[in-house]
């Protein structure tokens, strides 16, 4: 437990070694992380964290440099005689995973039990003050959640129960600011599949680019998924040469009657048998020809559009992404 703040004595505080000053005197020590050898205050707009000036110092040449700063100051803050140091510009959270990255052992292990926003807030701050073996950590666990491969995107927990939209559009501006490339093509799905009201609300959070890449992806998206449901009634199916749609009436109206009834949905939301998912094609008048050739098309089109994905909506190929992140 963080020791109990003493009350101050205003005639006892002399110039340079003031124990407490108003602009944090609403602020208490953090709960866990504060430590009784800490040789350096950290303040937020809500907690103190007392913790070691050094193991600062030994992954963060930026945060070094700041906390250098007082020194030689005589009216630099102090908390009970130590450096006290304001943390500008950085929420509470951010500071906070930070520390904990720094100070809880099995910091890998521990990224799996982060929700999206304590990993955002990571992100964000150790690639502002360039703890670089935390970011490449939080990176390469992002990664696996927002993954460069169709087939491990399809895989993912993301896929299969996506975050809160107010979570996928924060992370979406930290992974722009913070150059998080690799991750950027699918946020940018998600984000865009997400219902249009919803994304105008979280648009002035965004930079411009951000916002021009969600419209597009989600018109082109659109398109993708249209273009599906207009090819499955013209693939080649049974019936006489050269024609365009199966001769058979029944299998038409069938293929017609599943492709209404079925939701709209987003290209790589598309189960492998896209509108077949579920349907038992025995006892239904679907012949086997048209079946085969529309889950072909479901998937070309998730294949090609994939391919093309960072291409269209952040303006390099994966490969060059990857060669850019140093994966490859």
């Amino acid at each position: 437990m963080p020791p109990k703040r003493r009350k101050t004595n205003e005639k006892s505080q002399t110039k340079g070694k003031t124990r407490q000053r108003d602009s944090t005197s609403s602020l208490r020590p953090h709960d866990t992380l504060w430590f009784s050898d800490g040789s350096v205050v950290l303040a937020t707009d809500i907690h103190l964290y007392r913790v070691h000036k050094s193991m600062l110092e030994m992954y963060s040449e930026a945060l070094s440099d700041m906390l250098d700063e007082p020194d030689g100051n005589a009216n630099a803050e102090t908390w009970e005689g130590v450096p006290l140091v304001k943390m500008k510009g950085d929420s509470d959270e951010e500071v906070t995973v930070l520390l904990e990255a720094l100070y809880v052992r099995n910091f890998r292990n521990s990224l799996l039990e982060l929700k999206l926003p304590a990993l955002s807030a990571l992100l964000s701050i150790s690639s502002k003050y360039d703890f670089h073996d935390i970011r490449e950590d939080v990176l390469e666990f992002l990664t696996s959640l927002f993954p460069s491969k169709l087939e491990d995107y399809e895989t993912s927990r993301i896929h299969k129960q996506a975050p809160p939209n107010d979570q996928l559009f924060q992370l979406l501006a930290v992974a722009h600011r913070c150059d998080a490339t690799l991750i950027l093509p699918v946020l940018y799905y998600l984000c865009a599949r997400s219902p249009l009201e919803t994304s105008f609300e979280f648009f002035p959070t965004l930079p411009m680019e951000c916002m021009k890449g969600v419209l597009i992806g989600r018109e082109w998206l659109r398109d993708i998924s249209y273009r599906i449901s207009k090819l499955a009634l013209q693939s080649k199916m049974t019936g006489g040469e050269n024609l365009k749609i199966c001769s058979s009436s029944p299998c038409l109206e069938a293929f017609r009657a599943q492709l209404n009834e079925s939701p709209f949905k987003f290209v790589f939301d598309l189960p492998e048998r896209g509108i077949l998912d579920g349907l038992d094609l025995a006892h239904s008048a679907i012949c086997d020809t048209c079946a085969s050739e529309y889950i072909d098309l479901v998937g070309r089109s998730k294949r090609g559009a994939w391919e093309i994905l960072p291409k269209k909506l952040v303006g390099k190929s994966w490969e060059e992404m990857s060669r850019d992140d140093g994966s490859e």
